[in-house]
């Protein structure tokens, strides 16, 4: 029972670095405030005729449609410092090319990066990045594609911990947040000043609210298994 509380705590937590991620441009970083984040994998789509990635609010878990493309990109991230998209660019029809269409199937374009070596779990080595397309069932979800593509981990809730093998036990675990600090602005972490401060009060009240939101439907679950 506690460890599957434990699951469901963690998961809340990921989601809220996933919605600030989302609201939050890359250059409010503060690095007083930037002490610890989570190591995991960022999940990002394009909708059909689009190229641009887009932070995903919900896990894999939406019917998808012929001509997206989804993205997973292992990264540090926390409130102040966004998950890395993927390095390249959501093109469908570069992804696709030599997949045709097909009947009661859809084409769904997919780019995995592993992250860069110096956020790696201690001893282990990002592979070489991964970009297919997929062929799946009309009205396949983001975890269809994966499952189709590559191999992957789930713990216990069903978050995603690795894929093709990496990495090779952990699971979204709380981490020091200088290094990505560093990797998402180009800095050297030396460089990095605790003093420097931005104003960032709509987004922040933005995410005060998804969190109020969410701690809201929480209490309401909590109070009908009463």
């Amino acid at each position: 029972m506690n460890k599957s509380i434990n699951n469901k705590n963690k998961q809340i937590r990921i989601g809220l670095v996933v919605i600030i991620t989302a609201l939050t441009p890359l250059t409010l970083i503060n690095s007083a405030s930037a002490d610890k984040g989570y190591r995991y994998w960022g999940y990002f789509q394009a909708a059909p005729g689009s190229n641009t990635w887009v932070a995903a609010m919900t896990g894999p878990t939406v019917e998808l449609k012929d001509g997206a493309v989804e993205g997973h990109s292992f990264s540090i991230s926390n409130a102040e410092v966004p998950a890395v998209a993927p390095s390249s660019t959501a093109d469908f029809a570069t992804l696709c090319a030599d997949t045709p269409a097909a009947a009661g199937k859809i084409r769904v374009g997919l780019v995995i990066n592993f992250g860069e070596a110096n956020i790696a779990p201690s001893g282990e080595v990002p592979p070489k990045a991964i970009s297919t397309c997929a062929l799946v069932k009309s009205g396949a979800t983001g975890v269809d594609v994966l499952n189709t593509a590559v191999t992957v981990r789930n713990d216990s809730s069903g978050l995603l911990c690795g894929i093709e093998g990496y990495p090779a036990t952990e699971c979204a675990p709380e981490v020091d947040m200088p290094i990505a600090q560093a990797v998402a602005t180009g800095e050297n972490p030396s460089d990095l000043s605790s003093t420097d401060e931005f104003s960032f009060a709509p987004t922040l009240a933005v995410a005060l609210a998804a969190l109020f939101g969410i701690l809201l439907t929480v209490a309401i679950k909590k109070r009908k298994q009463l």
